[in-house]
């Protein structure tokens, strides 16, 4: 009977551990703090704070927001050239958008402590080395600008055709390779400056503002 006891024990003993063990493991998993989703608002960020390198929403009315590419969204916003990544930053979390900021666009939410130091680091460093919103051009690095105006013709030029834009610093032309019905349209063009003699702007892409 001793001996049964023994093994009755030593069994009793090693199922006790394993399921000690068991359920210290189950209070060590890790927290998730990232998640992708589908269906997410901006108002769940309150005071949000959003980079942007175009942004495509309406934002908050109390929305702190800096861009690389101004919009019909981000008026009054300040640009910064630099700003790479799509992000709306809260207190305690963030929406991170695998593209533009747009109401149909794919999100990764986070509450995680280094990302949202990461981004903290990153809003304020465009946001202290940036400038307001203004008309104009706006250069973006080797060759390439942001420009807005409105169209007073477009006519042919050569094998292509003209945009005559007005800006606030004066006449500018803008190539495109087929025949836009924009006059009158207050537009911003996203291009590069080519030709020595006559420099005109070749448009990447046009948006209509107004």
């Amino acid at each position: 009977m001793d001996l049964i006891s023994l093994i009755i024990g030593f069994v009793v003993g090693i199922v006790a551990v394993s399921i000690a063990i068991e359920l210290g493991w189950k209070k060590e998993a890790p927290v998730q703090t990232c998640k992708i989703a589908r269906q997410w608002k901006m108002s769940e960020i309150p005071q949000p704070r959003i980079v942007a390198e175009r942004l495509q929403m309406q934002p908050p009315g109390n929305a702190q927001v800096v861009v690389q590419t101004h919009t019909a969204f981000s008026k009054g916003a300040k640009q910064h050239p630099g700003v790479t990544g799509n992000f709306v930053l809260g207190s305690d979390r963030a929406l991170i958008f695998a593209g533009d900021i747009r109401e149909d666009q794919m999100v990764f939410r986070t509450v995680d402590d280094a990302i949202l130091r990461h981004l903290r680091s990153q809003f304020h460093s465009y946001w202290e080395d940036s400038r307001e919103g203004e008309e104009g051009t706006q250069m973006r690095g080797k060759g390439r600008l942001t420009v807005r105006g409105v169209v007073k013709a477009v006519v042919p030029y050569r094998d292509q055709y003209l945009i005559r834009l007005s800006t606030s610093e004066g006449l500018m032309g803008v190539l495109v390779n087929e025949r836009l019905e924009l006059e009158g349209s207050k537009i911003e063009v996203d291009g590069e400056m080519v030709g020595e003699e006559r420099p005109f702007v070749r448009a990447y892409h046009i948006e209509v503002l107004a």
